[in-house]
């Protein structure tokens, strides 16, 4: 028989070996890392993307999940082809992620929320922007937009006037500063930037025009990151079969919901080019945010 000391160690080094396998078995999972500290557009993606992981615990084992360096979408999109980290998911649109050679997760996370915008506005602009009764008379205003998001084609389809910008930051400047009157915003994403924008001096939150126009977004990986994929549509649709997930949504929404009033807005719909890839039917996890905030 080992002695009792030897066996100990022995045991301790068995030990130390199993947790160490069992880490390389984790699944590793990489997201966008935010632009910044006030910049938080993609919570409600990782805290959803920890749910499915969450919901796949038992079947599938454990996961670390994790963010990348600060990088814009472009950047992000080019690593994730290149693989230089762990199963990266980038949301998008699917022109973006296909273009970039990715694949999607067949999932809507979204739930139709992502169709519904609001705007920040000059505050010179607001009462400008009350008058504005028609959806031309709000194209004539001078929108702002990120460089190369989907909205932009969209918009610009429409007759918008719509200034590229690259930094997230520079947007509320742009917009603060009277260089454009009108920066619109997913109204998931709105009210916490309100928040962290409040002591902006020239930027306020228009109160009167709610927009609405499709663009359909999913988490795109490599094509080679197959057991992720599969395991977060797995459960993405374990959290929707049981509501999880639209209870979460609807915390991350709370912000905006407060602040907003939708069903009091002017509802103009845009027309929306016809996608040139269409990755699923999104209608059964549609919910209609006007009729049940």
């Amino acid at each position: 028989m080992l002695p009792r000391r030897r066996f100990l160690q022995a045991a301790a080094v068995l030990l130390i070996a199993a947790a160490a396998e069992a880490r390389t078995r984790e699944l590793q999972l990489t997201l966008r890392a935010p632009d910044s500290a006030a910049d938080l557009r993609n919570a409600y993606v990782r805290d959803a993307v920890q749910l499915a992981l969450d919901k796949t615990r038992a079947s599938d084992g454990g996961y670390r999940l994790r963010l990348s360096s600060v990088m814009n979408k472009r950047r992000a999109l080019l690593e994730a082809a290149q693989q230089t980290v762990p199963n990266f998911l980038v949301m998008t649109g699917p022109e973006a992620g296909r273009a970039a050679g990715l694949v999607p997760v067949p999932f809507p996370l979204h739930l139709g929320v992502n169709r519904y915008r609001v705007c920040f506005v000059n505050a010179a602009m607001r009462d400008t922007v009350r008058q504005a009764a028609t959806l031309e008379a709000v194209a004539r205003l001078r929108h702002v937009q990120g460089r190369g998001w989907a909205d932009v084609d969209i918009l610009r389809a429409n007759g918008f006037t719509v200034a590229e910008i690259s930094t997230y930051e520079a947007l509320f400047q742009m917009v603060a500063l009277g260089r454009a009157d009108l920066f619109c915003r997913n109204v998931l994403e709105v009210g916490e930037e309100a928040r962290a924008h409040a002591g902006l001096p020239g930027l306020a939150l228009d109160d009167s025009l709610l927009l609405a126009y499709d663009l359909p977004q999913y988490l795109y990986t490599h094509p080679a990151n197959q057991a992720a994929i599969d395991r977060l549509s797995r459960g993405f649709r374990l959290a929707f079969a049981d509501g999880s997930l639209q209870a979460l949504l609807r915390r991350h929404l709370q912000p905006s919901l407060a602040l907003l009033k939708l069903p009091q807005r002017r509802l103009l719909a845009l027309n929306s080019p016809a996608p040139a890839l269409v990755e699923m039917n999104d209608q059964p996890f549609q919910i209609d945010w006007l009729r049940h905030p």
